[in-house]
This record gives structure tokens, sequence and C-alpha cells, in this order.
């Protein structure tokens, strides 16, 4: 099914290969992920397609209050397709020691088991592209970002972005002013309070962060 505003477009489930699966979504509690299981629902409903959902988030016991907020907009998405199946969340489970780790993929429970046991099939992602870079240079060269980029050649996340398969990450060629216009589009913007972007430890960063950051210059490209 295709998505489309004046920032990009994206198509989800086309392939016959995720009829009568498990998909995975990561689902961060932020703006994209969050959109992304969004979109996902509102295509199996639209065009009855035998497919669950089964939310999971990353657990950093350096940081657990990110992705608090990810029950709720769980049971959010939930209620809004009420004759889709969407399980409750999942967590894999990992410990950054705030950056000190040396990767994030040293997961004390990985996503690779719920693989291997056949508890999903594939794992969707919500990962988008960076903004521009002269906007990426503009933002806090802060919190690990000592360049400024982010998602995009060179920058810190690009080969994050860049081995994702196309079909499971279709937000890997945009940015996240189409995230927050398909708020508007679909009048849930209720949904995209719900979300959270920063990802610093309890209170947050008040703003500063890169991620803070991009989320409030795609909100005012929208607005």
């Amino acid at each position: 099914m295709k998505y489309k505003n004046k920032f990009g477009t994206i198509n989800l489930l086309e392939d016959s290969k995720f009829k009568n699966k498990t998909i995975a979504v990561a689902m961060s509690g932020g703006a994209d992920s969050t959109m992304l299981c969004y979109l996902l629902a509102n295509t199996i409903q639209e065009q009855d397609l035998n497919i669950t959902i089964q939310p999971y988030n990353g657990l950093d016991l350096w940081a657990p209050g990110d992705g608090q907020q990810v029950p709720k907009i769980v049971y959010y998405i939930r209620n809004k397709f009420p004759f889709v199946q969407i399980n409750w969340p999942l967590s894999v489970v990992f410990d950054t020691d705030g950056g000190k780790a040396p990767s994030k993929h040293t997961y004390i429970r990985p996503m690779s088991k719920m693989l291997e046991e056949k508890i999903v099939d594939y794992t969707f992602h919500g990962i988008s592209m960076g903004p521009p870079e002269e906007i990426q240079k503009e933002f806090n060269k802060t919190q690990g970002h000592p360049d400024g980029l982010v998602r995009l050649p060179g920058g810190l996340y690009w080969e994050e972005l860049e081995k994702q398969e196309d079909d499971l990450a279709p937000y890997k060629t945009i940015d996240k002013r189409f995230i927050i216009q398909s708020y508007a589009d679909h009048g849930v913007t209720d949904l995209l309070d719900m979300t959270a972007s920063c990802i610093v430890p309890d209170p947050g960063c008040s703003g500063t962060c890169w991620w803070c950051q991009e989320r409030q210059w795609a909100v005012d490209e929208v607005y």
C-alpha cells in the first residue's frame, strides 16, 4: 500500500512474502517507529491482510526510562485498529553503560532469538534519513555527535541506515518531515504527542540533544 505526501512516498506490505506472517516492529517510543506501526496496522486493516504485528522495544539497563511510553502507544493503536492482531510489546535487553559499552548489539536478550524461535518472521525498522547536511550541522554537537552529522554519508549512524533492507525500513530514503506530516494527514496528532525523541535518561535534555532538535526541525517544517 502506498503512502504519499509532499515529503516523500513509501510502500508497505506489497510483497506476498508477508502474507500469513508475524512481523516485528522495533518501537522506541519515538515518532518514527510509532507512525510505522500505525501505518502497518492501517495497511493490514484496509487490505484485510492476515498479518500479525509484534511490537518490541530495546530496554537499555542504563536508561530504563527510555521507551517507557511504548505500552500506551501500542494500546492506542490497538484501539484504532481492533480487527488487527497487535500483540503486546516484548523487550530485548542490553546495557550501554552510558555509551561506554563496546556495542549496543551485545544483548542480554537479543532479537535474533525471536527470529530463531519463529516468534516473528520479519523485523521492520522505523529508521529514517537525517535532515539535509546544512541543517544537521546547526544541531548541538554534543551527545556523541561531534561533527553534527547523523545518518548521512560519513555520519555516525549512516551504516545502520544503509544495511537495512528497503522493504523492512520504508523510511530509509526520506526524513522526519514525512513522518510528522503523516500524523497530520491521518488526524492523529494526539498520538504524536505521546511520543518522545529524547534518549537522555530522565528528566531528559530539555530539547538540546541531536534527536530532539531533529524532531523540532521536522515539526517546524510541517507546521
